[in-house]
């Protein structure tokens, strides 16, 4: 999996001059009175200015967490890789651990399981679907019916655009403790990045979120 940051625009700035155009002011330099008015915003829920600031990144990882990841949608837009265009069926995701299925919720993982046969198995699940998709393409089947056989685990690619305020949202949800690992570990990595931009032009809005 990987995630690169590819562009961004505003900062701290663009956001408590978005909170103050209601009074008519705008500033040009950012003081500690700026960090009191966007903790104020982040606490009493004024988030509107947060909208103003994007962000956008392209990321690698596999279908089944690209599906995790779009589950946000509200300030968000994404382009994904097309199977219909290009043969992107040499990138998979293997699975080198397997987690137990947790015992208090139906959706997540706990502790690991150690099978090392069955990651075997999986391995040549992969290996088949691989060599199937191939036959299906030289005999002539369209891409886009060939694709239908290729597992979850299969790594995609995405350019995804938004909001600073709909990443934040998408953070508070996917970098909790009981997310899906493979989607928190991607989330985590994009959150690193920002706080990563020289300058730290975000740093009173990260602090003011718990970030």
């Amino acid at each position: 999996m990987k995630v690169e940051l590819l562009n961004y625009f505003g900062d701290d700035l663009m956001i408590v001059n978005a909170a103050r155009v209601s009074f008519g002011k705008n500033k040009n330099i950012l003081d500690e009175k700026d960090a009191k008015l966007i903790k104020y915003l982040v606490e009493h829920k004024h988030t509107a200015p947060f909208r103003h600031p994007q962000l956008q990144f392209r990321i690698e990882c596999p279908i089944f967490v690209e599906r995790q990841l779009f589950k946000h949608q509200v300030g968000l837009s994404a382009n994904s890789i097309s199977g219909r265009y290009v043969d992107f069926s040499d990138n998979y995701f293997n699975i080198k651990e397997l987690r137990q299925q947790s015992s208090s919720s139906k959706q997540g993982s706990d502790g690991v399981l150690d099978r090392p046969d069955l990651i075997s198995q999986m391995d040549h699940h992969i290996a088949c679907s691989k060599k199937l998709y191939k036959e299906l393409c030289d005999a002539g089947v369209a891409k886009e019916q060939a694709r239908a056989i290729l597992p979850l685990c299969l790594e995609t690619q995405f350019i995804w655009t938004g909001s600073l305020l709909a990443y934040i949202h998408m953070w508070k949800l996917r970098l909790k403790s009981d997310t899906q690992q493979e989607t928190r570990e991607i989330a985590d990595e994009m959150l690193q990045l920002v706080k990563q931009i020289d300058g730290n032009p975000f740093e009173y809005t990260l602090k003011a979120w718990g970030y």
